[in-house]
């Protein structure tokens, strides 16, 4: 489960007339919002959307869990989301074949009191935009068509994303909940830099990356029916591309927001809107990533090629018996080669982690496959416990000096 994120080169131009989506898409993008609003009334749809920067996010970015955690929490709160957040962080670094990783922040399951999320990747794109995608899946997950309260209903305690159901309704629910600009902002994300030098300049190379599960055309055209049932004019923090789009789709729009609020269900002289309340800094905001684990100790067992070599050493010796052509000589020849790659084998000296058995370098000091710090040396494996011992003795010695 996961955004479809991904990266590819593409020519922007400036938006004079909205091209897509077609007719019936757009009526399709209405009908899910309409039912957004008859299950969680006009009020959050018609508030101003948010509009990025530090007024609606006060706590300072960092590229940690404790920053993931933060910034989920503050795009909860502007949702009207009063669970709590579980992030497990498992990242991995970025992946090879992209030349500008996207963020890769999933939401795994809502449990009645606590979103849970998942970090695979953390980019140098838009992070928020990204996670208000994510956000908008969550409330989709919880007002599903087909029941009308999940925790009053024959639900599971814990519902699980299905893309199916929850991917695009997700990305239609931002702009429900007023995370509309930051979902379009990061629909799509133009980034430039000097390419490789050819001989005789450096051409510009562009990267374009795309959060969430809608295209930001079809978020360009949701936030003008927005705007245009608010009776206001084009949002305020969008991108060029995006700005244009929904200026374009609002010169269209505006003159028919009596029928898109019919449409709707919004009443016409439902009055203004309550405004968004100030965000205020967290108290408890803690930016920090959760400290490693300790470290479990282990040591270099000093194996060989033993085995190896009295594997390779029968295969060596039934070619030979067969070459000579000797059916009686077969076994002796056959356990001889057997031995004789046996004895050479064990003079190979393999040393292995004795945690995991891995292969390490003669002089490691940690194991690369299960992290232990190699303490020493041991013979046998079964010399492990008596060398723990005289390790734990050795660092209790320590303490006390």
């Amino acid at each position: 489960m996961g955004s479809p994120r991904g990266s590819e080169m593409r020519d922007t131009r400036r938006v004079d007339a909205p091209s897509t989506p077609d007719p019936d898409r757009c009526a399709a993008l209405l009908a899910v919002l309409g039912d957004l609003i008859a299950r969680g009334g006009d009020a959050a749809l018609l508030a101003p959307p948010i509009v990025p920067g530090e007024a609606a996010f006060p706590e300072p970015w960092r590229p940690t869990r404790g920053g993931v955690v933060a910034l989920l929490r503050r795009l909860a709160w502007h949702a009207g989301n009063s669970r709590a957040v579980d992030v497990l962080d498992e990242r991995l670094g970025a992946p090879p074949t992209e030349r500008k990783p996207a963020t890769r922040v999933t939401l795994t399951a809502v449990r009645p009191k606590a979103l849970a999320f998942r970090i695979e990747f953390l980019g140098a794109d838009d992070v928020a935009g990204t996670l208000a995608h994510e956000l908008g899946v969550a409330h989709a997950m919880l007002h599903r068509p087909e029941v009308a309260d999940p925790y009053r209903a024959a639900e599971p305690t814990v519902l699980e994303v299905d893309p199916d159901r929850d991917f695009e309704r997700g990305s239609v629910a931002t702009i429900y909940l007023g995370l509309g600009v930051l979902a379009a902002n990061a629909a799509f994300q133009q980034y430039s830099r000097p390419g490789r030098f050819n001989g005789g300049y450096s051409p510009l190379e562009y990267d374009v990356l795309s959060a969430g599960f809608l295209p930001m055309s079809e978020l360009a055209y949701l936030l003008a029916v927005q705007a245009a049932v608010r009776g206001t004019g084009v949002p305020a923090g969008l991108s060029p591309p995006q700005r244009d789009e929904v200026a374009a789709w609002l010169a269209v729009l505006a003159p028919r927001a009596a029928e898109l609020s019919e449409k709707l269900g919004i009443a016409r002289d439902a009055g203004s809107p309550t405004p968004r309340p100030s965000a205020v800094m967290f108290e408890d905001v803690d930016l920090e990533d959760d400290p490693p684990p300790p470290r479990k100790n282990a040591f270099r067992w000093r194996t060989h090629r033993g085995g190896v070599g009295f594997v390779a050493g029968a295969v060596l010796g039934m070619g030979v018996a067969v070459a000579v052509a000797s059916q009686g000589a077969l076994p002796w020849i056959v356990f001889g080669v057997a031995a004789s790659g046996h004895v050479v084998g064990r003079r190979v000296r393999v040393p292995r982690c004795s945690g995991c058995a891995s292969v390490v370098e003669e002089t490691a000091m940690q194991c690369v496959k299960c992290g232990a710090v190699l303490r020493g040396d041991i013979e046998r494996l079964s010399d492990r416990l008596e060398a723990e011992e005289r390790l734990e003795k050795s660092l209790d010695d320590e303490d006390r000096a």
